[in-house]
């Protein structure tokens, strides 16, 4: 199942600030039905309550690609190496805290991708391997 997490949106089109479930996490095997949203970068879709205009929020997502050993960070503003670096730094500091996620994170390639066509690249592969 998806991770996900409640956020702020404000609405572009009316203004009005609500509430939305969104999604942070997916394991493309758990969760194949989300495969085409992950490729298209549409995975999270919000309506504002008021004028029910639809948006396709722009935000970071990790993808799990559990069969090929592989996690992916896909971050738009992840453009900069100072900006990757960090996100690096991070994600050593997470697999350090203990013996095992430090096995975890010795068999399991990370990835940052800022680039939707690239995102859309390894699930393509991905779903071409496993399905």
């Amino acid at each position: 199942m998806a991770g996900t997490s409640k956020t702020e949106i404000k609405c572009e089109k009316c203004g009005k600030v609500f509430e939305a479930v969104v999604i942070d996490h997916v394991d493309l095997h758990e969760d194949p039905e989300l495969i085409k949203r992950v490729r298209t970068g549409k995975v999270n879709r919000v309506q504002c309550p008021k004028c029910k205009k639809v948006m396709y929020l722009n935000r970071s997502l990790v993808v799990n690609f559990d069969l090929d050993s592989l996690i992916v960070l896909y971050d738009p503003e992840a453009t900069s190496k100072a900006r990757r670096d960090e996100i690096m730094r991070r994600y050593q500091s997470i697999i350090s805290f203990n013996e095992i996620l430090e096995e975890i994170g010795q068999d399991t390639e990370f990835r940052i991708i800022s680039d939707l066509a690239e995102l859309k690249k390894v699930v393509d592969k991905y779903v071409k391997a496993h399905s």
